[in-house]
């Protein structure tokens, strides 16, 4: 079972992990291949409209691990236990596990990209890309390198 605690990658000791919905994971994983493509080309509309469905995606996604949380809450009260998974949508949900600094920057990531889609200043393109270069930046140490 998914769950918090310390995990190998690469040989190297690495920090906390989180399980994280799987769904969740893999709309967070294309925003950050729509984002490499938006950076490199800010003003291509395909490119621009590609990212915002998936922010959309990932709206709707969250919205629906909101209510299941929510719902899941009630339940605490007559000790039915919640689900460990961050995004889970129903009990069923599965996870993987996350180093919690690489979720810690794709949820940046996201934001800054929420940012740079309503706000196309050269300070919120510039803001995306350090998100984009601090998550990279994670993985490399996560690698061991």
């Amino acid at each position: 079972m998914p769950g918090f605690g310390r995990r190998k990658r690469g040989g190297a000791s690495q920090d906390r992990v989180m399980a994280v919905d799987v769904q969740l994971e893999e709309h967070l994983r294309n925003i950050e291949g729509l984002v490499g493509g938006y950076l490199r080309s800010p003003r291509d509309e395909a490119t621009r409209r590609a990212l915002v469905a998936e922010l959309e995606k990932l709206d709707d996604l969250t919205a629906r691990a909101d209510a299941y949380s929510d719902f899941k809450a009630v339940l605490v009260r007559y000790q039915v236990p919640r689900s460990p998974l961050v995004g889970a949508t129903c009990d069923t949900s599965t996870g993987e596990d996350v180093p919690s600094a690489e979720f810690t920057a794709q949820v940046a990531l996201v934001k800054a990209a929420r940012n740079a889609i309503r706000d196309t200043t050269a300070e919120a393109q510039s803001a995306l890309r350090r998100a984009s270069d601090e998550l990279a930046e994670v993985r490399r140490r996560e690698a061991g390198g």
